[in-house]
């Protein structure tokens, strides 16, 4: 037992995790095919781009409340670390995020003015974690905040791998609307999450008493058998197919004038069937209780060692997780939502803005991303943006591609600019950082749009609406 639970924390705290995995400044990047990753009704300037393995890989990170520089003190030339001070700046609620992505395949490919295609071969990971302050306070300062009082302590974790197969397109309706949508075939690789827990503990006020009180659902898929000796996964790996699901995403730009575009999307609303190797740990709320009015000083000054044990043992009883294999379960992906407009200034020279939100298990988290991009020919596009995200207010983002036809190297992300090039100084920028992402990689493009590099109505589809022959009234204007 304590070896699986060690796995399950292990897999919880260092694995990769997200609640909010969004990129805000990849909207203004519209040289790049991901582009359409925060958007399916996005064309990108490139009528058709490949990507092999290694052109899109995606790291995130953040936090809604602390730094490093939160819970430690400096003293003269020492770094020590301040429990107090980690403590008094967290949030009721504390959620930790990271995220990995990488593209095993992609190809774009615009089939006529109309019509735009893609497909795409995406694993990801990713884990939640979530731990109220009530929980950090009860060890660091003990249970004096709490006389007279019930408080909850319950954390709460997501963790998943899969692997993404992705159908998309987008449409011209018309010379203002553009729709797209792409469906997902999920495979799912391993999944820990917890599907309920509760951790209460109350205090009284009297004699002071600790009344604790607990349940859990905790539920597993493709991990127990890792802890199984003898297991081997080559003879085994296609077991970890058969975690199957599915999920969609939609989108729409709308040119509401000749220089403003708008656009909406949901991204990533699905869910995964977990059949492999499904294995739980349960908790009774009913019967894990306990009650501690303290102990027995003479006992244990007198060093009865079996009465200091028969506590333990009391506790233990109380708190002892039931496991073994459970049936298959089904656990959501976290969906987003991203709403953009994007207004030239000039020709090729945008400003813009991206307002983002997710929506996972109760959890509602909004963020928001305005710049600027500039296209310098066709050689180079860049981006500069300012992001708001998880209470972080320092996100200074950058992006930019480096167009060499057939190759295509970038770099992108929401907080890059506040990088030093070495030294303390990048100490410095860790230490302080709440958000961070970058996308990078290399992609094989062709057939630059030449359309896109002027904004007018027919963007959308400009051969299509030059076919178009003209309105009564304007050929009537043009014979006098």
């Amino acid at each position: 037992m304590k070896k699986i639970v060690r796995l399950f924390l292990v897999f919880i705290f260092v694995g990769v995790q997200a609640f909010a995995q969004n990129e805000g400044t990849l909207s203004f990047m519209n040289s790049l095919p991901q582009v359409t990753y925060n958007n399916p009704a996005f064309v990108p300037r490139y009528r058709v781009s490949v990507g092999l393995p290694g052109s899109s890989i995606m790291a995130y990170y953040s936090n809604n409340s602390f730094t490093y520089n939160d819970a430690v003190t400096h003293v003269h030339d020492s770094v020590k670390a301040d429990l107090t001070k980690f403590n008094n700046a967290l949030r009721p609620k504390n959620y930790i995020t990271t995220a990995i992505q990488a593209d095993l395949f992609r190809l774009s490919l615009k089939i006529n003015a109309r019509l735009y295609l893609t497909f795409n071969e995406t694993v990801k990971t990713y884990e939640r974690l979530m731990f109220p302050k009530n929980l950090t306070t009860a060890f660091i300062g003990g249970t004096a905040a709490f006389i007279g009082k019930s408080v909850s302590l319950s954390p709460n974790a997501e963790a998943v791998a899969y692997l993404e197969s992705a159908l998309g397109a987008s449409y011209a309706i018309d010379k203002n609307l553009t729709v797209g949508a792409r469906i997902k075939l999920l495979k799912g690789f391993a999944n820990a999450t917890t599907q309920s827990a509760t951790l209460n503990l109350a205090v009284d006020n009297l004699n002071y008493g600790l009344t604790a009180n607990a349940g859990a659902d905790i539920r597993t898929s493709g991990i127990y058998n890792f802890t199984q000796s003898g297991y081997d996964f080559g003879k085994n790996y296609k077991d970890y197919l058969h975690n199957n699901g599915f999920a969609f995403d939609i989108g729409a730009t709308y040119r509401l004038m000749d220089r403003l575009t708008l656009g909406a999307s949901l991204i990533d609303i699905g869910s995964i069937n977990w059949k492999n190797n499904t294995y739980g740990y349960t908790l009774n709320q009913n019967s894990a209780n306990y009650t501690f009015q303290g102990v027995d000083l003479s006992q244990v000054i007198n060093g009865n060692t079996n009465y200091l044990n028969a506590q333990g043992d009391s506790i233990q009883k109380k708190f002892t997780f039931k496991e073994g294999a459970i049936s298959a379960y089904r656990s959501p992906i976290p969906g987003k939502m991203y709403l953009s407009g994007m207004y030239e200034i000039r020709r090729n020279f945008k400003a813009g803005a991206v307002l983002y939100a997710e929506k996972f298990r109760g959890r509602f988290t909004p963020g928001l991303t305005i710049g600027v991009t500039k296209d310098f020919g066709r050689r180079l596009t860049a981006s500069g943006t300012y992001t708001i995200a998880n209470n972080s207010y320092n996100n200074l983002g950058l992006g930019f591609s480096l167009n060499l036809p057939p190759f295509q190297l970038y770099l992108v992300g929401d907080n890059l600019l506040r990088i030093p090039l070495g030294g303390s100084d990048l100490n410095k920028f860790i230490n302080s950082t709440q958000v961070f992402n970058v996308r990078t990689g290399l992609n094989f493009v062709f057939g630059w749009d030449k359309k896109q590099e002027k904004q007018d109505p027919s963007v959308s589809c400009p051969q299509y609406y030059r076919k178009q022959k003209p309105t009564h009234t304007a050929a009537k204007h043009r014979n006098k």
